[in-house]
C-alpha cells in the first residue's frame, strides 16, 4: 500500500508475551496486518492462537503484568497507539475503537441496569447531559431490537441472545471507527447468530466502520468478512481476500480447517480433523510452528523460521511447500 493511501489500521511486527510461573508464553510472534475503513478482516484460528491478544493489544487492555507488548507498532489513522498515554487511550476506547467481548455474562455489570451501562459509554465520550445520554441509550437499544422499556432491567433478566445485543449496543453507542468483535456469536444458537451478524453488518455499513472479527467458524467468515488472516501459534500462516483464501487455501493448516468442516453438498462418513494439538507457547520451535501436525513436514521445516511467501494479489502463505511451488 502506497504512502498516499495508508491503511486506517496498520499493525507491524507485533510481539506479545505473557509471564507465567517464571515461564515466557510467546502469544503473538511478529504479526503484521492492514485494514481499510469499511472493510472487515476475519482472524481465524484455534483457541490459544493469539487472536484475542491481538485485539486487546489494539485497545491496550492487556493486564500488565503478566502480559507485555515486547515490540511492534499499532497505527490507527496515522497514530501509534503504543506510544499514547493512558489518558489519550481512554479517549480512543469506546469512541474511536470499541470491542464486543466474547462472553456477555462477564462483559456486563450484573449490578447495573443495562440502559445505564450504555448511557455511561455515551456520557463519557459525547458532549451531552446524563438525561440525553439515557435517551440515546434507549434509542440504541431499539436499534438492536430491544424495547426501550427494558433499559431499566438488569442483565440477569435477559436471554443470552439479548445480552449479546446489549453488548453490541454498548460497543456501537458512540459510532466507533473500528470495531473488534471477539467471537460475538459463539454462545448463540444458529437463528440468533444470523440475526446478530446481520445486525452488526447493518450498523457497520451505516457508519463505514472497519471491523476485525475473531472467530474459529469459517462459515461466519464467509458471510461477514472481506479479508482473512489465519493465525496459528501467534503467527499469520495465511492471509488474503476472502475469495483468495477460500478458493485457493494454500497452507496445510488452512486446508485442515476446511477439511474439518461438514459439507452440505457431499456425503462424508467422517470429518477429517487436524491431528495433534497446538505446540506449547512457552517452548515454540524455531522452524514452522505447524510441523508436528503437518502431513507434509520435512527436515527443512524444522531448521529455520519460514517467512510469508507471495502467492498472488494480496494472498500470502507461510509454508515451504508454497515457496518451492513459486521457485519451480
Amino acid at each position: 500500500m502506497s504512502e498516499d493511501n495508508k491503511a486506517f489500521l496498520s499493525i507491524k511486527d507485533l510481539v506479545v508475551e505473557y509471564t507465567q510461573n517464571k515461564q515466557i508464553i510467546h502469544a503473538v510472534n511478529g504479526v503484521s496486518l492492514e485494514l481499510e475503513r469499511g472493510r472487515t478482516l476475519g482472524l481465524v484460528g484455534e483457541t490459544g492462537a493469539g487472536k484475542t491478544t491481538i485485539a486487546k493489544s489494539i485497545l491496550r487492555i492487556l493486564l500488565e503484568p503478566p502480559a507485555k507488548i515486547v515490540s511492534g507498532e499499532i497505527e490507527l489513522d496515522g497514530r501509534d497507539l503504543l506510544k499514547l498515554s493512558e489518558k489519550e487511550m481512554s479517549k480512543i476506547r469506546g469512541e474511536k475503537v470499541s470491542m464486543i467481548f466474547q462472553d456477555p455474562m462477564t462483559a456486563l455489570n450484573p449490578t447495573m441496569r443495562v440502559g445505564e451501562q450504555i448511557a455511561d459509554a455515551i456520557w463519557l465520550h459525547k458532549d451531552v447531559s446524563k438525561h440525553e445520554a439515557r435517551e440515546m441509550a434507549c434509542q440504541m437499544l431499539e436499534r438492536v431490537g430491544i424495547p426501550r422499556f427494558r433499559a431499566k432491567e438488569y442483565p440477569h433478566q435477559f436471554s443470552g441472545g439479548m445480552k449479546q445485543r446489549v453488548v453490541i449496543a454498548i460497543a456501537l453507542a458512540c459510532n466507533p471507527e473500528l470495531l473488534l468483535a471477539d467471537e460475538p456469536t459463539t454462545a448463540l444458537d444458529v437463528t440468533i447468530q444470523a440475526q446478530v451478524l446481520a445486525l452488526i453488518n447493518d450498523l457497520k455499513k451505516e457508519h463505514d466502520t472497519a471491523m476485525i472479527l475473531i472467530t474459529h467458524d469459517l462459515s461466519v467468515v464467509a458471510e461477514t468478512c472481506d479479508e482473512v488472516a489465519v493465525i496459528y501459534a501467534g503467527e499469520i500462516v495465511e492471509q488474503g481476500t476472502l475469495d483468495e483464501v477460500f478458493d485457493n487455501a494454500s497452507h496445510p493448516y488452512t486446508k485442515g480447517l476446511f477439511g474439518s468442516m461438514p459439507k452440505v453438498d457431499k456425503k462424508e462418513e467422517r470429518l477429517q480433523p487436524i491431528a495433534g494439538m497446538m505446540p506449547d507457547p512457552s517452548e515454540l520451535l524455531s522452524g514452522c510452528k505447524f510441523q508436528s501436525r503437518c502431513p507434509f513436514a520435512t527436515d527443512k521445516c524444522i531448521e529455520s523460521p519460514i517467512g510469508l511467501s507471495h502467492i498472488s494479489g494480496t494472498h500470502w502463505c507461510r509454508c515451504i511447500m508454497t515457496q518451492k511451488e513459486k521457485e519451480a
